[in-house]
This record gives structure tokens, sequence and C-alpha cells, in this order.
């Protein structure tokens, strides 16, 4: 039912007319090969596909994705040093403007010396040092961006001191041109409906944090995630009277192996609490 789509009469012809590697792609994901069928879209990336190709690949790996949420689009595993590695596109809107940010996070129990994040074939997205922190938590972002991070062939490279270099491709979907998320007053929040959510992926997360506002570290007084029924409005917490900085993210979640991939539309605003 999944490829009913893809199987149609003449659909394999329409979608990939005389490009050889996007009809393997094709044929290997209706054989069940997600594997395979991934490396003939890291292949199909890497020839400069024109605006139709583009769409047609971002399509064939949505579809590959609905299997069991990406963990199948890739066999290689983490290395030991490096149990957790999560890698996240994120719009931030607050009142006055709208902030792109692409981060890359994880675990290691090694000393990282870079990580390094190139757009195929020379964009260099993100090159930096993180410091390890408590439990080998690492962290590096981009600079503020002046436009989205969109679909596409990356080059994923982690070294770590005496470590062989983790090196990945990854392959990002094109981002929602759509804000799910936005302000009603001060304390609510509306979540707008989505396309037909992936089954075999978790449901949206809804993050929240409150922050003092005057606090340049930004460690977060109060954070709440929530799936399921998502909340639409601010729940009584513990923190004394005052004047905060509010921030909730609308979290969607998948894999690319044991890679997490996250995309999350983020509102934030100052907010007097209770302020009633």
């Amino acid at each position: 039912m999944l490829h009913s789509v893809l199987m149609a009469p003449g659909a394999a012809a329409k979608w990939f007319t005389g490009q050889d590697r996007y009809t393997l792609a094709h044929q290997r994901l209706l054989e069940g090969s997600t594997s395979a069928s991934f490396e003939g879209m890291v292949q199909a990336w890497q020839q400069a596909p024109n605006n139709e190709e583009r769409n047609n690949l971002n399509s064939l790996l949505k579809l590959a994705v609905s299997e069991d949420c990406g963990r199948s689009l890739s066999q290689n595993s983490l290395p030991d040093w490096l149990p957790n590695l999560v890698i996240q596109r994120e719009v931030i809107q607050n009142l006055n403007q709208i902030m792109l940010k692409l981060s890359i996070n994880g675990v290691s129990n090694s000393n990282i010396s870079e990580v390094k994040l190139v757009k195929w074939p020379d964009q260099t997205v993100i090159a930096n040092s993180p410091v390890i922190g408590a439990g080998g938590y690492f962290a590096v972002e981009t600079r503020r961006l002046e436009k989205p991070i969109t679909a596409g062939l990356y080059q994923l490279v982690i070294s770590a001191n005496g470590e062989e270099s983790f090196n990945r491709w990854i392959v990002l979907s094109e981002p929602s041109v759509k804000q799910r998320i936005s302000w009603k007053d001060s304390k609510n929040w509306r979540i707008e409906r989505g396309n037909l959510p992936n089954p075999a992926c978790p449901s949206p997360v809804l993050s929240m944090s409150m922050y003092d506002l005057n606090d340049t570290t930004w460690t977060p007084l109060w954070t709440e995630d929530v799936d399921g029924k998502l909340p639409t409005t601010l729940p009584k917490i513990d923190v004394p009277d005052g004047r905060y900085w509010l921030s909730v993210g609308l979290i969607e979640s998948r894999w690319q192996g044991e890679i997490s991939i996250l995309d999350i539309q983020t509102i934030t605003r100052p907010v007097d609490y209770p302020g009633f």
C-alpha cells in the first residue's frame, strides 16, 4: 500500500525518465531494499539534479522514511565513542524576527576536535570545535543563517582525538514552508494541522521552556516536553512571580539509521507570570 502511488502504471517513467540512478533508487525501494535505495539517492544528489529531479528525490526520501521512520535508510552503526547523534534544523520566531539555525549535538566519550557539515559539493555549513560538557554531551550550531537549510546532500565529518573520523552522507528533505505554531496571546498559542502524520514516526512533541530574562547562559528555569495531545496554553508552573522569556517548540523527528534528525518550529516571547 505504501508504494501504490509509485507502482501505478507509468509512474516510474514519469518520475525518473532517462535517469538511471533515479530509476535504480526507485526500483530498490519497491523491492524492499531501503538502504540500497538510499545509496542510490546519495548518488543521484551527487549528479547536480535539476528542480524536477530534486522534487522527485525529496518525494522518494519521504516514501522511504514511511517504512520505519528512516531507521532502515542506513545499516551503518554509530561508533562506540559516539553513541548518540542528533541533527536539528530549527526556525525560531519571536515577535520581531525569524531566526534560522542548524545544530548538531550528541554524546561522546572521546575528545572531539571538530564537527564539520558540508552541503555537497563544497558549501560549508558548520565547522566548529565543540566543548564537551557533563556526561560527554556536545553541541555545535550555525551562526545566524540567511536562508533555510534546504533539501539536499550533506557530508558530516566528526573528528575525535585517537579515533577514526566519523564520516556519513546525510540527506535532508525540504523544510516545511508552513509555520504550524503561532501565538494567540502571551500564554496561549495555536497549532495548525499539518500533512497526514507518518505513522512510522513518533508523534510530534511540544517542548515548553521558561527562562530568566537576565540569565545570559539561557539555562531554563522550567521545561516540559509533551507528546500525544499537545497543549495550547501555558500550564501552572512553580516559578516566582515575574517577567520571563517563554519558548514553545513543535518538534517532528525521523531517523537516518541511528542518527536522529529533528525539524523544529519554535515561537518565543517575553511573558509576565502569573500575570492574571
